[in-house]
C-alpha cells in the first residue's frame, strides 16, 4: 500500500507538536492521512500493489544494485575514482584489439559524435588512447591503455562476484536461462549484447542497456497518455515516494544527488499537481512529500505503460521465457530487499526467501530436519548449550 494504516502512522504514544503553527500542520497531515488511507484500502489496493511488484521496477531495481555493487569496488577497493558508470561498452568495444569509433557508434546505436563525447571523456579518465590502425594509416583505433586493461580485469573479476550472488538465490541453472532470455530479447531490441563472462551468462553486463531501454520506453508510453510536461529527471523523486510519503533528505541521499536537486525537482512536480508538502507526522519540523489524486493517476498510467511494455516483450522473447525472466528478477529483488527503505520489508517475503534459499542448498530432507530442530528449540535449551 502506498499509504499506510493510520494506527502505525499515529501511534497512541506519539504527542503532537507544543507550537501553534505546527500543530495546525500536523492535524491537517492527519486528516490526509486518515481520508486517504480510507480511499487507498478501498479503491487502490490492487493498484499500489501492481506499483511495486512489476518486472520493469524489479529489473530497473536490480540492474542499480549491480552497477552500484561493481562502481563501488572499482572506485573504493581498487582507486577507479575516475570511473563513470557509462564507460563500460565503450572499454568492452574497444577489447584487447581497439576498435574504431565509427564501429563503436553503430554498435550502441548512437551518433558519431555522442560516441566521441563519451570517448573524450574516459581518454581524460586515462583508460582508452588512440593509436594508428595498423590497416589504414589515416584513421585511429580507440585502445585501452594499462590503466584500462587493469581496470577491465578487475572489473570482471567484480561482475562475477555478483553473478556468483545471483547464483546462489535462483542457482545457476535460473540465471543461465535468465541470461539467455535476455540475451535473446537484448538482440530483438537492437541492443548491444557482450561476450560471455567466463562460464557464467554475463547478467550483470545485459541489464544496464535493458534497464535504459525499458525506462525510455516507459517514458515515452505515460507521456502519450496524458502526462506532456513529465520528465525523465522527475524518475529519482517518483520512485523514491513510497507507503510512508517520501522525504527529500532520505531521497537526496537514496539517488547520490544533492539535497538541493531534488528540492528542485520536488517543487517542479508540486507545481505540475503531482505530488504535495505536508507536515512529517514523525517529525512535525520536517515535510514529507505524497502524491496528490493526479499523482495516484500518473501511478496507474505508469502500470498501464508496464502492461503493454509486457507484451511487447513476451511477443519478442516468448510468453515462457518471460515469465521465467520475470520470476527471476522478483526472486533477486526481494533477496536483496530492495528498495524496502522506500516500501518497507514484509516480513513475509524474507521469509519466503529463506525458506527457497536453505531448500536448494540443503534439499528437502536436511531442509526438514533443520526445521523440527528450529521447532524443538527453547531459550532454555539455548541457554544450556551455551558455554
Amino acid at each position: 500500500m502506498l499509504i499506510p494504516l493510520v494506527g502505525k502512522m499515529f501511534p497512541q504514544h506519539r504527542k503532537a507538536p507544543s507550537h501553534m503553527s505546527s500543530l495546525i500542520d500536523y492535524r491537517s497531515t492527519m486528516i490526509y492521512f486518515i481520508s486517504m488511507s480510507t480511499a487507498i484500502n478501498s479503491n487502490h489496493r490492487s493498484l499500489l500493489r501492481h506499483y511495486r511488484d512489476n518486472f520493469a521496477r524489479h529489473m530497473l531495481a536490480v540492474s542499480i544494485h549491480l552497477q552500484s555493487e561493481i562502481m563501488n569496488a572499482l572506485t573504493v577497493k581498487h582507486g577507479h575514482s575516475q570511473l563513470r558508470i557509462n564507460f563500460e561498452p565503450y572499454m568492452n568495444l574497444a577489447g584487447e584489439h581497439g576498435a574504431r569509433l565509427s564501429d563503436i557508434a553503430t554498435r550502441l546505436g548512437i551518433s558519431r559524435q555522442a560516441a566521441n563525447q563519451a570517448v573524450n571523456q574516459i581518454e581524460r579518465a586515462g583508460y582508452l588512447e588512440r593509436t594508428p590502425d595498423p590497416q589504414d594509416g589515416r584513421a585511429k583505433l580507440l585502445t585501452l591503455t594499462e590503466d584500462g586493461k587493469s581496470m577491465t580485469r578487475q572489473g570482471a573479476r567484480e561482475a562475477m562476484q555478483q553473478q556468483s550472488r545471483l547464483a546462489a538465490i535462483i542457482g545457476e541453472p535460473a540465471l543461465d536461462d535468465t541470461a539467455k532470455n535476455l540475451a535473446t530479447l537484448s538482440r530483438k531490441l537492437g541492443l548491444f549484447v557482450p561476450d560471455s563472462i567466463g562460464t557464467h551468462s554475463p547478467l550483470v553486463s545485459l541489464l544496464p542497456r535493458l534497464a535504459d531501454t525499458i525506462s525510455n520506453k516507459l517514458m515515452e508510453l505515460t507521456i502519450a497518455s496524458g502526462h506532456p510536461r513529465l520528465k525523465r529527471s522527475f524518475g529519482p523523486v517518483l520512485i523514491a515516494i513510497g507507503p510512508h510519503g517520501g522525504r527529500i533528505q532520505q531521497i537526496a541521499e537514496y539517488q547520490d544527488v544533492s539535497k538541493q536537486a531534488i528540492s528542485a525537482t520536488v517543487a517542479e512536480l508540486v507545481a505540475l499537481g503531482y505530488i504535495q508538502r505536508c507536515a512529517d507526522p514523525d517529525d512535525a519540523r520536517q515535510l514529507v512529500v505524497t502524491f496528490t489524486k493526479k499523482g495516484l493517476q500518473l501511478i496507474a498510467d505508469s502500470i498501464a505503460a508496464v502492461q503493454t511494455l509486457k507484451t511487447e516483450f513476451s511477443l519478442l522473447m516468448g510468453k515462457a521465457a518471460f515469465v521465467q525472466v520475470t520470476a527471476a528478477m522478483a526472486e533477486i529483488y526481494r533477496a536483496f530487499q530492495l528498495e524496502s527503505d522506500v516500501f518497507g520489508q514484509p516480513y513475509g517475503d524474507q521469509l519466503d526467501v529463506i525458506i527457497r534459499n536453505l531448500n536448494r542448498e540443503l534439499g528437502p530432507e536436511r531442509a526438514r530436519e533443520l526445521a523440527e530442530r528450529i521447532l524443538a528449540t527453547t531459550p532454555e535449551t539455548i541457554r544450556e548449550k551455551s558455554p
